[in-house]
């Protein structure tokens, strides 16, 4: 098998299955779902003792209001615990694979995996420190950009939310948000612990131990993680072996106290290192794909740390609920930017020239941020619901690079940059029925935020010909943003309703982390603020008793200045140029519980995205062009999952023994490398499967994923014809695993 991509054989049977499910989201929207709750009720009333068989939707608080994943009028795909472990969704990587018109781009180390969600994100790298068009929540609070990348741990659900989510979530959630929201402890005493060894190494191991302190008062949650897997790429420089190792480990805890029946005070604290040895960009032609030549490896440290203290207090007819944090990110790197097959092809000399690095940086970044949020909302019974608050952010983020190059003026030298973020804002949405239509209620919300922005970046040369010995530029930006949705949503019947919305969303400017200018003198320009609309139309139903739900939507994000770095004609300098995009399309999620213990459950997505009004600096740069496609933003994705859990007597087991089974298979669609589409990110499956046996307090199991052994194509880089470099993540790990519970 090719490893190094998927061919284009394997893309029409897959466009198929894409246009079969976008056709059902076509029949359902225009009127399947009526007939099909029909005859649930039918099947419901003619069997009422019937044994339950029913696919219970989740509760989600992705308008930080407690509600039915069914009722929101909103796309959102929500995992709960138990599918998370089942399903040994552990990272993010394997949770966004699960969900529709999702895309992301990665370079191995944690720190930069930039997401995009229905085409909108980062138009290659992000210009900023928080140039973000998707931003992740844990626990209601928001993380930083470069430490947002976590492992997925003792959860109790992750909620993926598609569209603006500005009105309640906040700054730069253009494109959607992560809310993941972690497990509570109880007041009864339980422990459990894991443990996974595999292929490559693969090793994991998780400890969690969780009960009442304090009878009644007071009750504490811990869980310890470990997890890690040797590279898999092939190092052609002598004396290094593979490389892409990962290994990291983290913890999470709360402490949760009851002072009164009303009152509840919720101290949560997480930590995560990692250290990983990534693979840099690869050649994507040649022989041995994938390979590098890297001397020396390079590596990666990084530290993400975050406590939070959730207060909230129920006076009856409404809820305050106060969120204060802190965040800490620390980021540290030897990067090796002279892959010496890539270089050998860019400039025509041999491998051994680039062997040790000619090309190499160092990167000491440290990010430091308080926030804090005061909301209150209605009583869960309230029959107008609403939320409404005010929230206050702060950071420090400092910049210490080292580049050395024979070739490229523009990163020679020492970087020392400052920067400093305040944040205001204030919010509210509510939903109310409309009088004297049954079922039809309508939703309306609006955000302002202020930021004012402080940045000082200083250069120092290293002595490269053409660069100034020094240079400094420091200033202060500020920026309004104004975000909001409206929705409509009509209940066809207790199980069937539709909805229509329109958001606003906006993505907050700045100053570049990277000064490319400096060196020779000049200074370097702002990026602007990005703004969109989003328009959406959906619908949502549980069918057949209770037993399948098919949810669906299309979109339409028209979207005004997304940024990227271009070469300006004029002044010969590479500044922050403004491009806009516009991206439609459609998702649609379904399960069915084909009987009892055995689920099906699915997933598609399309999304067709592209620039727009592209200038002539941009073009003459980057070679985009109106029409172009977005980068990053797969066409197509879907998920297909098939488990089955019941009893083992068909093996000889006593009935009190479980059998565990899944399969599942992921399709990513090809990606534009760049906004020059100057080449594409190969398509690639993901074949996962896991089996084994549940007892009472343990399970023990064998897994595969990446079964299928493709290697996926994350991130790409032009140099030039023939000079095509990506990152990719890991090929097929097969192991086996065990848990027991306490």
């Amino acid at each position: 098998m090719n490893r190094g991509g998927v061919t284009r054989r394997h893309g029409a049977p897959q466009g198929q299955v894409c246009a079969r499910l976008l056709a059902l989201l076509a029949t359902t929207m225009l009127g399947g779902v009526w007939a099909a709750d029909r005859t649930a009720q039918a099947q419901t009333a003619a069997a009422p003792d019937a044994p339950v068989t029913v696919l219970e939707p989740l509760d989600i608080t992705a308008r930080k209001i407690k509600e039915s994943q069914q009722d929101a009028p909103l796309s959102v795909t929500a995992v709960g615990a138990k599918s998370l472990q089942d399903r040994r969704i552990d990272d993010v990587e394997t949770l966004l694979r699960e969900v529709p018109n999702v895309g992301f781009s990665s370079l191995g180390d944690g720190r930069s995996t930039f997401l995009s969600i229905r085409g909108l994100g980062p138009m290659s790298q992000p210009l900023g420190y928080d140039d973000t068009s998707v931003v992740t929540y844990v626990d209601g609070v928001p993380q930083p950009l470069f430490g947002s990348d976590l492992r997925i741990f003792d959860a109790e659900r992750v909620e993926v939310l598609r569209g603006p989510q500005g009105t309640v979530f906040g700054r730069n959630a253009q494109g959607g948000a992560i809310n993941i929201i972690t497990r509570q402890p109880g007041d009864r005493f339980e422990a459990s612990a894991r443990g996974e060894v595999g292929t490559d190494w693969y090793r994991l191991g998780q400890l969690s131990v969780s009960g009442p302190l304090i009878d009644g008062k007071l009750a504490g949650r811990l869980t310890a993680s470990y997890a890690g897997v040797n590279g898999d790429v092939t190092n052609a420089a002598p004396g290094f072996g593979k490389i892409g190792d990962t290994e990291n480990g983290a913890f999470r805890g709360s402490l949760v106290a009851t002072p009164g029946a009303d009152t509840k005070l919720t101290l949560s604290f997480f930590g995560q290192r990692d250290r990983n040895h990534p693979s840099n960009f690869l050649l994507r032609k040649q022989a041995d794909f994938p390979a590098v030549a890297l001397d020396p490896r390079g590596y990666i440290h990084r530290d993400v740390a975050g406590v939070s203290l959730t207060a909230t207090h129920d006076f009856g007819n409404v809820v305050l609920t106060s969120v204060t944090a802190f965040n800490h990110y620390d980021y540290k790197s030897l990067s090796n930017n002279s892959e010496a097959l890539t270089f050998s092809r860019v400039f025509g000399l041999p491998v051994g020239f680039f062997l040790p690095a000619t090309d190499f940086s160092t990167y000491d970044e440290r990010f430091n941020s308080v926030y804090q949020e005061v909301r209150l909302n209605s009583a869960a019974d309230s029959r107008v619901t609403w939320v409404a608050g005010a929230t206050f952010y702060h950071d420090n983020f400092k910049l210490d690079s080292y580049y050395q190059s024979p070739f490229f003026i523009s990163t020679n030298g020492w970087r020392n940059h400052r920067y400093r973020t305040n944040s205001y804002a204030i919010f509210g949405e509510a939903t109310a029925p409309v009088p004297g239509v049954d079922g039809l209620k309508v939703s309306a919300g609006l955000r302002y935020t202020h930021d004012d922005k402080h940045f000082d970046a200083r250069y120092t040369s290293n002595g490269f010909a053409g660069t100034v010995p020094s240079f400094r530029q420091k200033g202060s930006l500020g920026f309004d943003l104004v975000t909001g949705r409206v929705a409509v949503s009509y209940d066809i019947s207790a199980q069937s309703m539709v909805y229509a919305s329109v958001s606003r969303g906006a993505k907050s400017g700045g100053f570049p982390n990277f000064t490319n200018n400096a060196p020779t003198g000049l200074a370097d320009q702002p990026y602007k603020k990005s703004t969109s609309w989003t328009y959406e139309l959906g619908t949502k139903n549980r069918l057949l008793g209770g037993r399948a739900f098919v949810n669906a939507a299309l979109f339409l994000n028209n979207v005004k200045d997304q940024n990227l770095f271009a070469l300006d004609s004029a002044s010969f300098t590479f500044v922050p140029k403004p491009l806009d995009t516009r991206s439609y399309g459609a998702e649609i999620e379904l399960g069915y519980r084909l009987m009892p213990g055995l689920d099906l459950f699915g997933s598609a997505g399309y999304t067709h995205a592209t620039v727009r009004n592209v200038s002539a600096d941009v073009a003459a740069s980057s070679g985009a062009k109106n029409g172009n496609r977005v980068p990053s933003t797969p066409r197509f994705t879907t998920s297909l999952s098939l488990q089955y859990r019941g009893t083992a007597t068909w093996l000889g087991l006593p009935d009190s023994i479980n059998v565990f089974g899944l399969a599942q298979h992921q399709f990513i669609g090809a990606r534009a490398a760049d906004v020059g589409s100057h080449f594409r990110l190969s398509a690639y499956h993901i074949v996962n499967a896991k089996v084994g046996l549940e007892f009472d307090r343990f399970s023990v199991y064998v897994f595969g994923q990446n079964l299928a052994d493709y290697r996926p194509q994350y991130i790409g880089l032009f140099y030039g014809p023939g000079a095509e470099a990506v990152t990719v993540g890991h090929g097929r790990v097969v192991g086996v695993g065990a848990q027991v519970r306490f």
